[in-house]
């Protein structure tokens, strides 16, 4: 009983064996870490966002470029290595139909040499870009070949290279059309072929150096020079969504590598776009998120405004593994909202499922699109039990909370996410609240303190009050270093007088200059740290301190010693005493200027930041005018001279800036050099 029991037993494992080596095997995991934005905008990790699926190699796809998904299911791939196109029923796992010279029977259809970009159109129409053959085709939904889109004629396309990479398709049957080598922009095809245009460009950038020369050089000089020959960066895809919005990717460097074009090319993203610089594709689904993929193996996903949501993927050369790519070239959604990509160099496609943590994510955004903010809510709540510093989340639950018009609720959440312009809208909306609720109160306030100046001032007939108050500002004028800290504030007044004072030794100290540097500096850090979250950009953590101090007192000193060595060859009249106290006289206005700010930035939203700029500027420039001031009744200087004085002592700064730092860096190699010796005579003389 025993042995049949075994052998049972035996035979039902080797079966169960049997059976789960034919079975599909689906990844359970992720082979890759996901990635968002925190609330600075770097990449973190997150909650896995995809699992690689399907993998299908059977296809026998050679450098495949391009591939779009209809709604059935059928997957069109650009095969360029073997010059043709597959249609494959991703349902049935079966190849429908491959499009090349020998299946395509029309004798004005000469064949495929390099097809790289392919589009559907709504109809069913097939857009095949073959750089080799340097036109476009077109066939109908049944795949018979209609025509094709040859070099357009037109004089001003004349010299423009025409190689067909990538194409897409508007409703009006209009071509977009990204060509090798021409870095004008997007080339507009009317249906009949007809050239309408660039319908966007990138715009080339230029580095310091080369502003630098376009600034000295003649034109002649500007046109001869290869530094000054740049070249925008290069769309690399182009694509139409069903609601006729047009997508472009670049590669190279700079912030709009991946654009939403309105009708007229413009891109309608206005922030910074966070993504690759090597991207090769871009698709969208029927809910406006966006996709796009690079070379180096990483998928980023998008909301339909540009945040991103989702980045994962890895480039592994040398590994076959699922999930993982050698050179990622294209990129496709199913109509069950799977992820649908192509390894350029191995040849196979990879499919990725969607977690529970993404499409609760997808959820919420649709439901807030759709105005169902209740449901938007709970959704995002959910994540946030998932992941509760996801930006993306504080963020939609910031929205549903501002469109319930509970916005202190809203500002919370716009904290957290780092949102400062949500935060802006949704504190308008509290300070109105506010405003009109303590209004009254306030006016009460303000009548009763002018009605009690006027009777004190009824009352106090003798000016006893104001005697007094003028004995005890006497009294503190008299003292020693607070009378002459309180002078900073007539120099801000009467620059010119105040300053002779100092210049013949009647007022001012240097005591009291070295209390207001250190005041100043002390406002100064308040001012980097201490604004409210609109204005605050900075965090006390991510500064570094000692180098704020060092640098601080480090610029004071070399500007006073550098100016005072300037003045004494220049015949100025100050000594260094009194260099020392000058500008320290003259920083009161800027000093109240940052106290202002400070103040104000708690209580202004975006729409009023420019009172916060005028501030700064009127503190500032006032500032500068009285130290300017100071400088020339001091070292008895006109205009032309103090100017003049103040160059050279920029100049001689730089110059002695430059000379520490090679002194440092010497001083490094040299101790670098004596501990390697001494290490080496230690070795020596030890003999290990």
């Amino acid at each position: 009983m025993k042995k049949i029991l075994n052998k049972s037993l035996v035979l039902f494992l080797a079966l169960t064996f049997v059976v789960m080596s034919v079975l599909p095997v689906s990844a359970s995991q992720a082979t890759s870490y996901s990635y968002t934005l925190d609330d600075e905008g770097d990449l973190v990790r997150t909650q896995d966002a995809y699992l690689p699926d399907r993998t299908i190699t059977d296809l026998g796809l050679q450098n495949p470029e391009d591939m779009v998904i209809d709604e059935n299911n059928f997957v069109y791939i650009a095969d360029t290595g073997n010059a043709r196109i597959v249609v494959y029923n991703l349902d049935t796992e079966k190849v429908v139909k491959i499009l090349n010279k020998d299946s395509v029977n029309d004798s004005k259809f000469s064949g495929f040499k390099n097809p790289k970009g392919i589009y559907r159109t709504k109809n069913g129409e097939l857009y095949i870009a073959d750089t080799g053959a340097k036109t476009v085709f077109r066939f109908d939904k049944n795949y018979k070949y209609v025509r094709k889109y040859n070099k357009p004629t037109a004089p001003i396309f004349a010299d423009t290279n025409y190689e067909p990479s990538k194409v897409a398709v508007d409703s009006g049957n209009n071509l977009y059309i990204v060509s090798e080598g021409v870095y004008a922009g997007v080339i507009q095809l009317a249906n009949t072929g007809e050239f309408l245009g660039y319908f966007t460009s990138n715009k080339s950038r230029l580095t310091p150096q080369q502003m630098f020369l376009k600034l000295i050089y003649t034109k002649e000089q500007e046109k001869n020079s290869e530094l000054l020959n740049t070249l925008p960066s290069t769309f690399s895809n182009v694509y139409v969504d069903a609601e006729g919005t047009a997508y472009s990717t670049c590669m190279g460097t700079g912030d709009d590598l991946l654009k939403k074009h309105s009708t007229d090319g413009t891109n309608m993203f206005n922030n910074a776009i966070t993504t690759s610089d090597a991207l090769t594709d871009v698709t969208v689904d029927k809910n406006g998120v966006i996709y796009t993929c690079d070379t180096k193996g990483f998928i980023w996903i998008y909301t339909m405004a540009g945040e991103v949501i989702f980045n994962f993927g890895e480039q592994a050369e040398d590994k076959d593994v699922s999930g993982l790519f050698s050179s990622l070239t294209t990129i496709a959604i199913d109509k069950e909202g799977n992820i649908w990509t192509a390894d350029g160099e191995k040849g196979f496609l990879q499919s990725f499922t969607p977690t529970e943590y993404a499409t609760t994510i997808y959820t919420a955004l649709k439901e807030y699109e759709n105005g169902d903010y209740e449901e938007a809510l709970k959704d995002w709540s959910y994540v946030l039990r998932l992941n509760q510093m996801s930006v993306l989340a504080h963020n939609g639950v910031a929205k549903a909370y501002f469109n319930y018009e509970e916005y202190d609720k809203a500002m919370e959440h716009f904290e957290i996410a780092g949102n400062r312009e949500g935060y802006s809208d949704a504190f308008w909306e509290v300070r109105n609240k506010s405003l009109q609720k303590n209004l009254s109160t306030a006016l009460i306030i303000i009548i009763i303190l002018v009605a009690l100046k006027i009777v004190i001032g009824l009352i106090d007939n003798k000016r006893v009050i104001r005697k007094k108050r003028k004995a005890l500002g006497q009294k503190l004028k008299n003292m020693p270093v607070i009378g002459e800290i309180g002078y900073a504030f007539k120099c801000a007044k009467h620059p010119i007088d105040r300053y002779y004072d100092i210049r013949v030794g009647k007022n001012g100290s240097p005591l009291a200059a070295l209390i207001i540097y250190i005041v100043f500096f002390g406002v100064y850090m308040w001012y980097q740290t201490g604004k409210g979250f609109i204005y605050q950009y900075t965090d006390v953590e991510d500064m570094d301190m000692g180098a704020v101090v060092v640098g601080f007192f480090a610029i004071l000193i070399l500007f006073i010693i550098c100016n005072y060595l300037v003045t004494s060859i220049t015949d100025g009249d100050g000594t260094l005493k009194q260099v020392f106290m000058i500008p320290a006289y003259g920083v009161m206005p800027a000093m109240f200027s940052m106290l202002i700010t400070i103040g104000m930035s708690y209580v202004l939203t975006y729409n009023e930041s420019f009172i916060l700029t005028v501030v700064m500027l009127i503190g500032v420039g006032w500032s500068l005018a009285v130290i300017f001031e100071g400088l020339a009744t001091v070292h008895d200087y006109d205009f032309k001279k103090t100017v003049l004085s103040l160059i050279i002592t920029v100049v001689f700064m730089l110059i002695a800036a430059i000379v520490v730092l090679v002194v440092i860096i010497m001083w490094e190699k040299l101790y670098d050099f004596l501990l390697t010796v001494g290490k080496e005579i230690i070795r020596n003389v030890t003999g290990s």
